[in-house]
């Protein structure tokens, strides 16, 4: 059997540095839909900035629920895993 080297708190820890990410990078995107909606810019440039803008967003709003999500679910299970475990060993 391998030894694991892994303190439960940390991955926690790690979870919830995760979960705060995903919310800095909503109030950050956020920020910048109300920025691009108060500015005073009316032409071409301004539609096309906004389409790439969406897009970027799309594409973020998918790594943030998919991939960081299933991280955070990850290191909170294997948390809970090691906490079980380290019981049994006590």
């Amino acid at each position: 059997m391998t030894d694991v080297n892994v303190n439960a708190q940390d991955l926690r820890m790690l979870a919830a540095a995760l979960r705060s990410f995903q919310q800095e990078v909503n109030q950050a995107s956020k920020r910048v839909r109300g920025a691009l909606q108060k500015a005073n810019w009316k032409d071409q440039r301004k539609v096309a900035f906004e389409l790439r803008l969406s897009d970027l967003q799309k594409q973020l709003d998918g790594f943030m629920t998919g991939e960081v999500d299933q991280m955070v679910r990850t290191l909170t299970a294997l948390a809970q895993k090691v906490e079980e475990i380290s019981k049994m060993r006590m």
